[in-house]
C-alpha cells in the first residue's frame, strides 16, 4: 500500500518512482527474453524443418540413382538432360552418396525392349515428382487434425524462412543488445549508476563480450549443404525423345540395360 503525504492527498514521490521504475524494468526484461526466447525457438523449429527437407532430398537423390543406373551410360543421359536445359552433372555423384537406388516393380509389356522403356518412362515420371516434392513441396496430413492438409517442407519454403530468421536474428543482435537494455536500466536509476561509475563500471571491452557472447548465429543455409535439384520437364513434353534414347541403349548394351532393370527392381 502506497505512503501519503501529509495534507498533499497523493503519493509519496519515492514510492511513485518506485512503482514506476519497477513496472518499467519488469515489462523491458519480459520484451527481452520473451523476444529472445522466441527466437530460440524459431531456430530450433527451422533445425526440425531442415532435417526433413534433408530427409526429401535423399528420396529423390535415391530416384536419380535410379535413372541413371537404369540409362547406363551417365554422359549419355547428362547430354539428354543438358539439351532440354537442365544442368545435372553435378547429380550422378550425389545420388550414388545418397544410397541404394530406389526400387519398383517394372511394368508389365510383352517384349523386353517395352518393358525397359517403360521402365525409364516409370523412373522419370518418379525422378520428376519426388523433385517437385523437394523443390516446391507436397500437401500431406496434418500432424495436428489428420483431416487437414499441409505444405511439407521443402527446399523453397526453407530457404525462404531461413532469409527471414537472419533478419530477425539482426534485428535482435544489433536493436536489442544486452548492453543496450542494461545500459537504459541503468539509466533509470541514476544513483545506482554513479556508485558503479566510483568503483569501476563496464568497459567498451565487456559491453562487446556480453553482446558478442549472447548473440544469435544467423542461419547458415548454404552450410546445410542441400543439393540443388532441376525438375525435369512432364514426361508428355519429352516422351518420344526418351523413348527413343531408351531403345536405343537397349538396342546398343542390352545386356547392360537388362542388369540394369534387374538391380533396380523390387524383390
Amino acid at each position: 500500500m502506497a505512503c501519503w503525504q501529509k495534507g498533499t492527498g497523493m503519493p509519496g514521490r519515492k514510492d511513485f518512482f518506485d512503482e514506476f521504475y519497477n513496472e518499467t524494468m519488469t515489462e523491458m526484461a519480459e520484451n527481452f527474453f520473451s523476444r529472445r526466447k522466441e527466437m530460440e525457438a524459431r531456430l530450433e523449429g527451422f533445425a526440425s524443418l531442415a532435417g526433413g527437407v534433408k530427409s526429401v532430398a535423399v528420396k529423390a537423390l535415391r530416384k536419380w540413382n535410379t535413372l541413371f543406373t537404369l540409362l547406363v551410360d551417365a554422359d549419355v543421359a547428362l547430354t539428354f538432360f543438358r539439351e532440354r536445359g537442365m544442368q545435372a552433372g553435378h547429380i550422378p555423384a550425389l545420388a550414388a552418396a545418397a544410397g541404394d537406388p530406389w526400387r519398383f516393380k517394372p511394368p508389365f509389356a510383352f517384349t523386353e525392349a517395352s518393358r525397359y522403356r517403360k521402365s525409364v518412362r516409370y523412373a522419370y515420371e518418379a525422378v520428376r515428382q519426388a523433385t517437385l516434392d523437394y523443390n516446391e513441396g507436397s500437401y500431406g496430413n496434418d500432424p495436428k487434425n489428420p483431416r487437414k492438409k499441409v505444405l511439407l517442407p521443402n527446399y523453397a519454403t526453407l530457404k525462404d524462412l531461413a532469409e527471414k530468421i537472419n533478419a530477425e536474428v539482426c534485428s535482435v543482435n544489433t536493436c536489442q543488445t544486452p548492453s543496450t537494455v542494461l545500459a537504459y536500466a541503468k539509466s533509470m536509476d541514476p544513483h545506482a549508476a554513479g556508485k558503479e561509475a566510483i568503483v569501476g563500471g563496464m568497459t567498451g571491452e565487456d559491453v562487446c563480450k556480453i553482446d558478442s557472447d549472447m548473440a544469435f548465429k544467423p542461419v547458415d543455409f548454404e552450410g546445410l549443404a542441400l543439393p540443388v535439384l532441376p525438375t525435369p520437364p512432364a514426361l508428355e513434353e519429352i516422351q518420344s525423345s526418351l523413348d527413343e534414347m531408351s531403345d536405343t541403349i537397349f538396342s546398343v548394351r542390352r545386356g547392360d540395360a537388362k542388369r540394369a532393370l534387374a538391380c533396380v527392381s523390387a524383390r
